[in-house]
């Protein structure tokens, strides 16, 4: 049992046709991740919750005011994978399981005053798939210049999963985008026509690429890169956003037991 705290970078690239057809785009920063790990041969669970928070430009030179716009980006998943079987003469581990998440991504331009926020958050299960190598390095001694250096046994793990929404709920904004600010009442309220959802509404695939560097305490370093792709485009408003993150993250073991040699 693992509890992970990761902080790095990330670079957004997002196109929402209910305020503008430019994309915009641009490195945010932090990027930071928090997530709870059962690690087994036969199977894994994670909750892992990651957000990131900066602003994106078009890059488009225009004769007016051109505000960049501010994203709030935050992703929430819980995966239970279990081991299918083993691959490539049993080095390789292959998982399978259901995956529940929750997406939400709120961007503010108040270049477009009551139009300034729109957004994107929807709810989905689906499936994960994950791919898992353990592999080793072993103890050897150098000299580099007057220094002599010894290097240690280590294991390491690296691991691809693949995962991706097949029923979801999305809500979004309505055409107009603008909240009923006359009816005080539904202001806040969400209608039908902010809502939709279905098999594969909207559009979802997310990759994660992560390489553990195993210590002899059973804590771990980790470094992580994530993509995550959305779009929906229901014949108005369509929104597209490409999502890609770098993570370096310390991993604490819980139940910590020696290491058996």
């Amino acid at each position: 049992k693992y509890l992970g705290l990761g902080l790095g970078l990330s670079y957004l690239n997002t196109m929402d046709q209910a305020t503008s057809p430019l994309k915009y785009k641009g490195f945010n920063f932090p990027f930071a991740s928090l997530g709870y790990l059962t690690h087994s041969e036969k199977r894994i669970k994670t909750l892992e919750t990651d957000f990131s928070f900066g602003n994106l430009y078009s890059g488009v030179e225009t004769p007016w005011y051109d505000s960049p716009s501010t994203s709030y980006y935050l992703t929430i998943r819980y995966d239970i994978l279990y081991r299918l079987r083993t691959l490539i003469n049993n080095r390789v581990n292959w998982y399978i399981g259901p995956e529940f998440n929750i997406n939400g991504h709120f961007r503010v331009n108040y270049k477009y005053d009551n139009s300034a926020l729109t957004f994107d958050n929807y709810y989905g299960t689906g499936l994960a798939t994950r791919f898992e190598f353990p592999f080793s390095w072993k103890s050897r001694s150098t000299k580099f210049l007057w220094m002599n250096i010894h290097r240690r046994d280590r294991n390491l793990r690296l691991s691809w999963q693949l995962s991706t929404p097949v029923l979801s709920y999305l809500i979004r904004p309505t055409y107009v985008t603008i909240t009923n600010f006359i009816d005080f009442e539904n202001r806040t309220s969400i209608s039908n026509e902010q809502t939709a959802g279905g098999i594969f509404i909207p559009l979802n695939l997310r990759s994660q690429t992560e390489l553990y560097y195993i210590l002899h305490n059973q804590n771990m370093f980790k470094l992580s890169y994530i993509w995550n792709f959305y779009h929906h485009d229901p014949g108005y408003n369509k929104v597209q956003t490409a999502f890609h993150g770098v993570a370096f993250s310390f991993i604490f073991k819980f139940n910590h037991k020696p290491l058996v040699k």
